[in-house]
């Protein structure tokens, strides 16, 4: 080998579309993951609030409300927050390494990315008011099913934005741990029931915090 090619910096393994959509902590994670996936959680609370979305749980979406400009992102963040201090307290139970925390941090926050896709398909004003009338349907005691097919496909969207983020949490966990296998899965899905319950337990306090100083409003009961 030349000095020249000896020399020079590795080349990165270029990435298929599969692990772009699938996996991208190939490419990105610690730091770079965690300023991406932030920024991404911030424009996902923005373009929520437009769309009427709160995300009030770790799985949670739920279109048709008022909503602040600012809450859907204290959610996002909430959201991610409580599930990054399970995973790194799960993480130092159950791994024979230190995991470093801006890994799971940043790994976890990138994750979040499919639910911007989920509040963007919301956005437009024939599914907001779908949204609305449904809401407003259920708040009187009526079943009233969404008309027309823009709220229909905005479901589909969702209903796979969900299964994705869930996936590429899951594939975040199983990287910064180093968990395979039965054990590994039953561990995550422990987490997500754990993350569901806590991440609604603090964003409620909050929440009902707020609401009682008339500052957050349209909040789902």
């Amino acid at each position: 080998m030349s000095q020249a090619m000896a020399g020079r910096p590795p080349r990165r393994q270029e990435m298929s579309i599969a692990q772009w959509l699938f996996n991208p902590f190939v490419r990105f994670a610690g730091a770079p993951a965690l300023g991406i996936g932030l920024t991404i959680i911030v424009a996902t609370g923005l373009v929520a609030a437009a769309a009427g979305v709160h995300l009030d749980g770790l799985l949670d979406f739920h279109p048709g409300y008022t909503v602040p400009l600012w809450v859907p992102v204290v959610e996002g963040l909430v959201n991610w927050s409580v599930f990054t201090v399970l995973v790194w307290a799960v993480s130092l139970l159950i791994t024979g390494r230190t995991v470093r925390l801006v890994d799971i941090a940043g790994t976890q926050a990138l994750s979040r990315h499919p639910i911007l896709l989920s509040a963007l398909v919301c956005a437009p004003p024939g599914v907001r008011r779908a949204h609305e009338e449904t809401v407003a349907a259920m708040a009187e005691g009526r079943l009233a099913l969404p008309q027309g097919w823009e709220p229909v496909v905005a479901a589909l969207v969702i209903a796979a934005c969900l299964f994705w983020m869930v996936w590429l949490m899951w594939k975040a966990f199983s990287l910064c741990c180093n968990q395979r296998g039965a054990r590994a899965v039953t561990i995550f899905a422990a987490l997500i029931l754990v993350g569901e319950v806590a991440t609604k337990y603090a964003l409620g306090r909050v929440l009902q915090g707020l609401a009682a100083t008339g500052l957050a409003v349209g909040i789902p009961g």
